[in-house]
């Protein structure tokens, strides 16, 4: 089966490690990382495409609501099995 490659732009900040080192003239460095996927998955994936949108937004608006729904269905598991923990808002915005 033959396979199609996404390009993918990475954006890699150099002050990753200490984000209080980066100032408004902080630099990304740019890379190309090549995904192999099937080419019936490639159409899939240029399906939902919309015009304009670039395969890298595409793929980051999936990964986003990948984690929305992770997030949603861990809310709610704690929701049904009640493993609540008390908190004091106070106390946890004074951490910052």
């Amino acid at each position: 089966m033959a396979f199609m490659h996404i390009v993918v732009h990475m954006h890699t900040n150099i002050y990753d490690a200490d984000p209080h080192n980066c100032m408004s003239s902080c630099t990304t460095e740019s890379q190309i990382k090549r995904i192999p996927v099937k080419e019936p998955t490639w159409r899939s994936l240029h399906d939902l495409k919309e015009a304009g949108q670039s395969f890298d937004e595409l793929l980051a608006g999936m990964i986003q609501r990948e984690q929305d729904y992770r997030d949603w269905k861990m809310i709610t598991e704690i929701d049904r099995n009640g493993e609540f923990v008390a908190f004091d808002p106070e106390e946890i915005m004074q951490d910052d």
